[in-house]
């Protein structure tokens, strides 16, 4: 009876002492849990104010450039990507881009000429890109304040009603270049092909030709080669054009009267971007910023997704 006595005394203590342990490494892996989260907290606390950092040193690099000159081109300081520098725990990066060196969504619903100007470019962007015509009336149709869809091929309320899930037509511009996903028979590789070269702002603008791309800059005319077109930007690398009358001067647009419409050699709307590695966590910002003659400018609007 004894031995029976020691034999459940000895497996009690070793219960107690499994039940113990498991609870140390409860409350130890508990522990670890609440570090990491606080520490995670921190970093994400740190990482926000680097990024909003960076954000206020490039919009005082544009207000300082804007004073200095009217004309914005890639030489400038401004469109120098700033390179990853160490900080105090990991990296921090940033960049800023100019808006209009795309094609701005909202010019297709512009009135008068400037509205007729930007509806033959886009047209001929889509053909560049090898996309579908009929986008074209139906990004216009999804803007226009009126429900009457374009023809041919248009789309209103009629179309995506019809969606499962229904939904309507926004009938105003578009507010975020991810509104293209909703375009009837957009897929998500037109997205994709069209995304680098459109973007969407809250008033029409101008192209900036020192900044565009040679796809963008081929949509200015027909049969523009992208060739030529792409040579000429070589030459911008070292003289940007100082008026859009210089730009239009060039050889290549001899007899294709290209209208000034639409067309700039300094911009207002710039993207900055800001990147932050900091312990084991990255955050990212992107901030679209309206600056004015005066060199004042104003955040439009911030995401830590894409514009």
């Amino acid at each position: 009876m004894g031995g029976r006595q020691r034999g459940v005394a000895l497996i009690t203590v070793m219960l107690v002492v499994a039940l113990a342990t498991t609870a140390a490494v409860h409350m130890a892996s508990r522990q670890q849990i609440d570090i990491r989260r606080t520490e995670n907290t921190l970093y994400d606390g740190q990482a926000l104010m680097y990024l909003l950092g960076v954000e206020s040193w490039a919009r005082q690099f544009l207000a300082d450039d804007r004073r200095k000159n009217k004309i914005d081109h890639l030489g400038e300081d401004w469109a120098l990507r700033l390179p990853p520098l160490p900080i105090e725990g990991g990296t921090l990066s940033g960049r800023i881009d100019d808006l209009q060196a795309r094609f701005n969504l909202h010019n297709l619903v512009a009135e008068g000429e400037a509205g007729k100007v930007a509806r033959a470019r886009f047209a001929r962007l889509l053909r560049i890109l090898e996309l579908p015509a009929a986008l074209a009336n139906r990004i216009e149709d999804w803007q226009d304040s009126d429900i009457e869809a374009r023809f041919p091929d248009g789309a209103e309320d009629d179309t995506y009603l019809g969606q499962t899930p229904p939904y309507r037509a926004a009938n105003r511009p578009m507010a975020h270049v991810s509104e293209l996903r909703l375009i009837r028979d957009l897929t998500e590789k037109d997205y994709e092909t069209l995304l680098p070269y459109v973007t969407a702002l809250p008033r029409p603008t101008p192209i900036n030709v020192n900044t565009a791309s040679a796809t963008v800059l081929a949509s200015l005319a027909d049969d523009l080669p992208l060739a030529e077109i792409e040579a000429l930007l070589e030459k911008r690398e070292d003289s940007p054009w100082n008026s859009v009358q210089d730009f239009l001067a060039e050889p290549v647009f001899a007899g294709k009267a290209i209208p000034e419409e639409g067309l700039s050699v300094g911009s207002d709307f710039f993207r900055i971007e800001a990147e932050v590695m900091l312990g084991q966590s990255a955050r990212r910002l992107r901030s679209i910023v309206i600056r004015e003659d005066d060199g004042r400018n104003t955040i439009y609007a911030r995401s830590e997704g894409d514009f």
